[in-house]
């Protein structure tokens, strides 16, 4: 059976009727498109259902322990070693014969989620136990661990996430607040991690959530390291890396993935260079030594993936040349952010974040009104808009002056708005008809 998307199944199953009907596949062809996508399989149910069986695991989980801390004082160390550990392994074991028996998948995938957080308790009761003390964070290392092994041998999307969050949201920022250097390797270790089993596994929330766990982790070692100034480029820095690492994608079924990464990696950069456009903040972020060690080792190997990303995009002929030029502008403005950080006060980072906004709020723009696509024009309207109106509210002038640039503005964004949909809906009535 070929491995897809739940949605593209369900598409098929309910187009391929029609498409027989109409004699655009044969019986023959029908009957092999079926076997080879798997039609005849029932669906155990969508995401949702599973989020509904997890939610329901883990308040049934909450109730057991509720019960189990009425009398957890006057039980014993053994016994309390003994109620952990039938707890974790029945929750796997049951979990694990009703997911792979095939009788209820999504409760027994639910019931190992379950497992791998009383795993999780059990590390931090153990310790109340035996009066084990600490770094805090420690315990979320050995957490990250157990829930990655359960995660690979169940292959199991939730227990990555479990890691993800585990792993880069809180041990990572805790051993970089604690020992910065290897909290830097960490968190490239750790996006290097991410990337590969999002991949693997075609997860867009483990990108999201490992990003986002890098991001912490790595700004968690440059504020311990003294190097709070060069957060905001190592932002900027992770969008690029995610905007080109999309330009490598080629597997059809992976083309979500290498979206979402591109939507993510122009987030990312949207926050930090409209921060970096007010020179207020940029100039109190002036990087007065240059590029530093810490600096370096926290941006450069993000700009090496990115430079990586857009080598094997310069190569390929069927990258779509907006989100190639995308890619290179947030790569080039990062080391262009940098230089101009250097600076007295701070005034040629400012200018480059200004100017990469407007630059990719254009481009957006365009790919837009080039394909009559909502979410591009609206996106790169509404980037212009913040952009525009933030300029406005930092210049000292008259208030008269302001009011009516806003009104202007307004109104300039109506009649395109009007303009664009009106363009739109006259190219759905043209297709409308050609059908």
């Amino acid at each position: 059976m070929e491995r897809t998307s739940r949605g593209f199944r369900e598409g098929l199953r309910r187009e391929l009727p029609a498409w027989r009907t109409e004699g655009l596949v044969s019986d023959e062809a029908a009957r092999a498109l079926a076997a080879r996508y798997d039609l005849a399989r029932a669906e155990p149910g969508g995401p949702s259902f599973l989020a509904v069986y997890v939610l329901g695991a883990l308040l049934v989980g909450a109730g057991v322990v509720s019960l189990v801390a009425w009398h957890w004082e006057a039980m014993s160390a053994a016994a309390k070693l003994a109620t952990l550990g039938v707890a974790m392994a029945s929750a796997h074991v049951a979990g694990f014969w009703l997911w792979k028996s095939g009788r209820s998948e999504r409760l027994g995938h639910a019931l190992t989620v379950l497992g791998t957080l009383v795993f999780g308790a059990s590390i931090g009761l153990v310790a109340q136990i035996f009066q084990v003390s600490g770094a805090w964070w420690g315990a979320f290392g050995a957490f990250t661990v157990g829930a990655l092994a359960a995660a690979l041998l169940y292959d199991s999307v939730p227990q990555l996430l479990l890691a993800a969050v585990g792993g880069l949201w809180l041990f990572g920022p805790g051993l970089a607040s604690d020992h910065g250097l290897w909290g830097i390797a960490l968190g490239h270790a750790g996006a290097a991690a991410a990337a590969g089993l999002a991949w693997r596994a075609r997860s867009r929330a483990l990108l999201v959530v490992g990003a986002v766990g890098v991001a912490l982790t790595l700004a968690s070692a440059l504020d311990a390291l003294h190097a709070d100034a060069a957060v905001l480029p190592l932002i900027a820095a992770l969008g690029a890396a995610l905007a080109a690492a999309a330009l490598v994608v080629r597997d059809p079924a992976r083309l979500p993935l290498g979206a979402a990464a591109r939507l993510l990696g122009r987030l990312a950069f949207y926050g930090a260079a409209y921060l970096l456009s007010f020179h207020e903040l940029a100039s109190h972020l002036q990087l007065e030594q240059g590029v530093t060690r810490d600096l370096a080792l926290g941006v450069v190997p993000l700009l090496a993936a990115a430079g990586a990303g857009l080598a094997a995009g310069l190569r390929r002929d069927d990258v779509d040349p907006l989100a190639r030029g995308e890619a290179m502008l947030l790569a080039a403005t990062v080391l262009a952010v940098v230089a101009g950080l250097s600076l007295e006060a701070g005034r040629g980072a400012t200018l480059v974040a200004n100017l990469a906004l407007a630059f990719l709020a254009i481009g957006r723009i365009v790919r837009g009104l080039s394909w009559l696509a909502r979410g591009p024009f609206w996106e790169g309207m509404a980037v212009a808009g913040v952009l525009v109106a933030s300029r406005f509210l930092e210049i000292e002038t008259r208030l008269w002056l302001k009011g009516a640039a806003f009104i202007a503005c307004g109104v300039l964004v109506l009649v395109a708005g009007v303009a664009f949909e009106r363009r739109r809906a006259q190219r759905e009535e043209v297709d409308h008809a050609l059908a």
